[in-house]
């Protein structure tokens, strides 16, 4: 795809046309749409790094969470807003500058007469906050556990509607020959989830999901291929996690049982499970350990799995953790003429188990975890030390390439780090520096600083050896590993006028030693830059540029020697919402790439999509359509969308090739305690004969996918 004059009128006139249908918008309240966007971007944002879809339940729970159960910004718990985000530390001290000067708030619109808080900030923050001057702290009594507690159970289904290679039906005599030529289980992909809360303080549940392709009822499997996989071929869900919780009784702050997450500091000796990544927002590189949390997402390999605690004294904080879990592994024998010693070759985190070969990997590996962590905490320093072994039952001894020789290759591994935070009035000092027991390290230092109260800056350097080792890291970076990598990061956000902002990042990064499809040292950079400006209530929308070069292998079968050569990808985006009723919402967003590799021409790739958001005033149902269409010559430059979904399910396709896409979410509060969702998405391709690759194909030029869910609250 070129982009030809056609094309550049076409997105002129579509950006005329929303403008002009935004300036006969009518007056209504927009309240949650600037907290929709905010988890939006985090999650488009993650996506794009890991290229995969995945379960982002942990990230955003507490949002929703507080959506039903507001949180009381004149006590304790507003510490709850920057810890997800929505606030910094210096709007968190000038909250509790303004209440203990002049006492609690009477109303939420009191915010902006706090510095830093701006009507943004407000309109980001009406949908979990209240004035209310109930605490949601002090004695736990069972009977109010038991009153008081909500319950929520969650069921839902999920398939593709079309044909596909993987479930076709085929002779016995061809499975045994290619038993991974076919997948064992049907297509439907079923989750269901059962969870109790009071107030965040006392949480128990059950997460069960088995994925499209697993099997669900063994019966149903060839007797020969029954043999191959053998007592890992189980009925029922492929999937189980169950988590019990309770925090903040007396000295005991949590205790968790069952599969729960731990993230400490800047997530460099301990994170479990996903972070934030890159934000839109360049001032939050500085992450807020959130602790011992439990686990209610379905990824299969970030978690850990049996018993925690933190206690705390005073300004002291002390933390024990111990886990012992399975984990899918590739297996080979050590001695030919015994299956009884093996060594790993590869850790698979997919949680897939559809073949034969898959369900084979499963549970392959036991893996154990103890550590803990001993913390200090005052008003304006914090600073803690971690420390924890991980031992594997057999050695890990992967496939070696010149990239890869200095991952871990072994059946234990010791981690241990210091991080630090010192608040100023003006000026936060963070950082973390962790240590592997091959003597390797890892660090991050960086400051927060807001020089007045409508700029905030970030400075931050990284410095990550090429010999660092660790597991359960999960810091700041641009590669997916924290290891083999250094950089520099800045990043500024200012209010230049009303209803006007501008956020900028810039980061510059190296990598000391060979890449995966890049073999030589290497280097690259980041920009971005994102203007925001609030029309009216009614409307507010965004512009957005960002450009992002690394170094790849020419793969030039002419040249004795693979040189590197630079990969650039910018991006150009433009994003507004807009309301014309009290019950309807648009959303429109036009995005352009380019990609270019070396000498080569350019690849682009554009998305154009029209959201229509119908909620009915007094009605018990609400409608969200979507239409895009999308041009991409190459995969290189494919683009990604975050898409409404049922509640705890998440959709952000890569678009790739020519076509268009369609999808209708429809809820309906059934009766006072049921939701109902279904959702339908149908995908297009002109330039197609089949879509997918592997088991996945489907012949022909479209595709449907279909989605039910039903939650029960009591």
């Amino acid at each position: 795809m070129k982009v030809s004059r056609f094309k550049i009128s076409l997105l002129f006139f579509y950006l005329v046309l929303v403008f002009q249908t935004t300036s006969f918008a009518q007056e209504t309240d927009t309240t949650g749409r600037y907290l929709t966007e905010k988890i939006t971007a985090q999650i488009e944002s993650i996506t794009e790094s890991l290229d995969a879809n995945l379960d982002f339940s942990d990230l955003v729970e507490s949002y929703y969470y507080h959506a039903e159960n507001k949180i009381n910004i004149n006590g304790p718990d507003a510490d709850e807003l920057r810890n997800l985000y929505l606030i910094s530390d210096f709007q968190l001290q000038s909250l509790k500058n303004y209440l203990k000067k002049f006492g609690p708030l009477i109303s939420i619109y009191e915010l902006p007469l706090i510095e830093g808080f701006d009507d943004q900030t407000v309109e980001l923050l009406t949908p979990i906050i209240d004035v209310s001057s109930q605490s949601t702290s002090g004695r736990l009594k069972p009977k109010q556990i038991a009153k008081w507690g909500r319950h929520q159970i969650i069921t839902r289904m999920e398939r593709n509607l079309n044909e596909q290679i993987g479930y076709q039906p085929t002779d016995d005599s061809s499975l045994w020959e290619k038993p991974n030529s076919r997948y064992l289980g049907s297509k439907e992909k079923i989750y269901a989830k059962y969870g109790f809360n009071y107030r965040n303080r006392v949480r128990a549940g059950v997460t069960m999901d088995k994925d499209a392709g697993e099997v669900f009822f063994k019966q149903n499997v060839n007797d020969s291929l029954q043999s191959l996989v053998g007592s890992k071929l189980k009925n029922g869900f492929d999937f189980l996690s169950a988590h019990a919780f309770i925090a903040d009784v007396g000295i005991v702050k949590a205790v968790a049982l069952g599969d729960y997450h731990l993230s400490f500091g800047q997530g460099i000796t301990m994170w479990s499970g996903l972070s934030h990544g890159k934000s839109t927002v360049p001032t939050q590189v500085m992450r807020y350990g959130r602790g011992l949390k439990p686990n209610s997402s379905v990824n299969e390999s970030y978690f850990l799995r049996g018993g925690a605690a933190t206690l705390g004294w005073k300004a002291f904080e002390l933390t024990v953790f111990y886990s012992n879990k399975k984990i899918d592994a590739n297996a080979e024998s050590a001695d030919t003429l015994s299956n009884d010693d093996y060594y790993v070759t590869s850790l698979q985190e997919s949680g897939l188990h559809r073949t034969v070969s898959e369900l084979s990997d499963k549970g392959t590996l036991s893996q154990q975890l103890y550590g803990g962590r001993f913390a200090y905490r005052s008003k304006k320093f914090e600073i803690g030390y971690t420390m924890h072994q991980t031992m594997l039952g057999t050695t890990l001894f992967p496939r070696t390439y010149p990239y890869s020789q200095f991952r871990f290759q072994s059946d234990r591994l010791m981690n241990q780090g210091i991080d630090w935070r010192w608040v100023n009035p003006h000026v936060i000092f963070f950082g973390e520096l962790g240590m592997s027991d091959n003597g390797a390290m890892a660090g991050i230092a960086g400051l927060a600083t807001q020089p007045a109260g409508f700029v905030s800056l970030t400075l931050a350097y990284r410095h990550y050896e090429k010999e660092y080792q660790n597991l359960f890291s999960n810091a700041f970076s641009e590669s997916s590993s924290t290891a083999n990598e250094s950089g520099i990061y800045a990043g500024i956000s200012a209010s230049l006028a009303p209803g006007w902002k501008v956020s900028a990042y810039a980061d510059q990064f190296k990598f000391q030693w060979l890449r995966f499809s890049t073999d030589a040292p290497s280097n690259g950079f980041d920009y971005f830059v994102q203007s925001d400006y609030r029309i009216s209530r009614k409307a507010d929308l965004y512009v957005r540029f960002r450009t992002k070069q690394k170094m790849i292998n020419d793969n030039n079968p002419w040249n004795a020697i693979d040189f590197i050569i630079p990969e650039t990808k910018n991006s150009y985006r433009f994003h507004i919402n807009y309301t014309v009723s009290p019950s309807i919402t648009f959303k429109n967003r036009a995005e352009l790439i380019s990609y270019k590799k070396g000498n080569e021409e350019n690849d682009y790739g554009f998305i154009i999509y029209q959201d229509i958001i119908y909620r009915p005033e007094n009605k018990p149902f609400e409608l969200n359509f979507r239409y895009a269409v999308f041009d991409a010559d190459s995969y290189d430059a494919r683009l990604y969308a975050y898409e409404s979904d049922v509640l705890y399910a998440f959709s952000i396709p890569a678009f790739s090739e020519k076509g268009s896409r369609a999808y209708l979410l429809f809820k309906l509060k059934a009766f006072k305690n049921v939701d109902f969702w279904a959702r339908v998405a149908h995908t297009w391709y002109d330039n197609r004969s089949e879509i997918g690759s592997g088991l996945d194909v489907i012949e022909g030029n479209s595709k449907t996918d279909l989605k039910i869910q039903v939650r029960w609250k009591f």
